[in-house]
């Protein structure tokens, strides 16, 4: 049992070592902090100074802890510094820990970026079997509550055949931290300059008919998060609310405007061929989100974990 957090020195990757911290202390587990040294860089650094690369690194590591958690915090952590590719060994060492859960930051994305997630964090969310907890660089312009210290804890709900084990997800990690839970389901659409290529009556026409079937499809996503919550059981139950527009802008919205703490996302399925488990909705979600995003693989659902249990 413990916990992994990956770090390359960056600002982002430090708000991801205070929040993993924060959670090792809520829930006595062990932190494990870990940053991967180039092997070209490795190599060079040897031949010219002659000292050993790893060593050094070692030490800028400990620095960094110190300088982000307080005087002395690398004297209680396990301070980790592999050579090689980093998901590859962020991966490896997780399965080593058997850790609960892995910590990291993204960079995140703007404009055409938010379709191209590519970095450690996502190859690393293709293929982890653990849960992940991404940290946003936005998490720096508010207070980050974190696991077991949160108030608001966010679900987005498609209406698919693992629906109920979403929201029982999310709301065992928010009852871990006796947080609110809100779900969310977004209706896609709501874009009206689709219509410019028709005549203005036409277009009219078309809008007025989807304006209806979208009425339609809001009452009824509220009936079904109302069957869900009625599942779920509990007082207070959760909030539940139903917004229309493109899905990953929307929940990152709705997180900002609810003060939310967490998204819990649930990933399904196992990776493919290219590892592409994680769909095109989580990347943009992971990269618009204001807030921190556990993301949890369905095969980790029967983990007992400390964080969600």
């Amino acid at each position: 049992m413990a916990i992994l957090c990956a770090v390359d020195f960056s600002s982002p990757s430090a708000l991801a070592l205070t929040a993993a911290s924060r959670i090792a202390t809520t829930f006595r587990q062990p932190l494990t902090i870990l940053t991967v040294a180039d092997p070209l860089l490795a190599a060079a650094e040897q031949m010219q100074s002659g000292s050993d690369p790893l060593a050094v690194l070692t030490g800028v590591l400990a620095e960094f802890v110190d300088e982000t958690l307080g005087a002395g915090a690398s004297a209680r952590y396990d301070l980790v510094v592999p050579v090689g590719d980093p998901a590859g060994q962020i991966l490896a060492h997780a399965d080593a820990l058997d850790a609960d859960l892995v910590v990291l930051a993204t960079q995140g994305a703007s404009g055409v970026a938010k379709f191209v997630f590519g970095s450690v964090a996502e190859r690393v969310l293709r293929t982890s079997p653990r849960p992940v907890l991404v940290v946003p660089p936005a998490v720096a312009d508010g207070p980050m509550r974190t696991l077991g210290a949160m108030q608001e804890v966010l679900a987005p709900i498609d209406f698919h055949e693992h629906a109920e084990a979403d929201a029982r997800l999310a709301h065992r990690v928010a009852r871990a931290s006796h947080a609110r839970l809100r779900l969310l389901h977004v209706i896609g659409g709501g874009d009206a300059s689709r219509w410019t290529v028709l005549r203005q009556s036409i277009a009219a026409q078309f809008e007025e008919a989807l304006g209806g079937s979208r009425a339609r499809q809001a009452e009824s996503a509220q009936a079904a998060l109302e069957r869900l919550a009625e599942a779920l059981g509990g007082t207070p139950g959760p909030t539940l609310e139903v917004v229309e527009g493109p899905a990953a802008e929307q929940i990152a919205r709705v997180a900002d405007r609810a003060d939310v703490d967490l998204i819990v996302l649930g990933l399904r399925g196992e990776p493919g061929l290219l590892g592409a488990r994680v769909g095109a909705v989580a990347y943009r979600v992971l990269c618009a989100s204001p807030v921190p995003v556990l993301a949890v693989p369905h095969e980790a659902r029967g983990r007992a974990l400390p964080f969600i249990d």
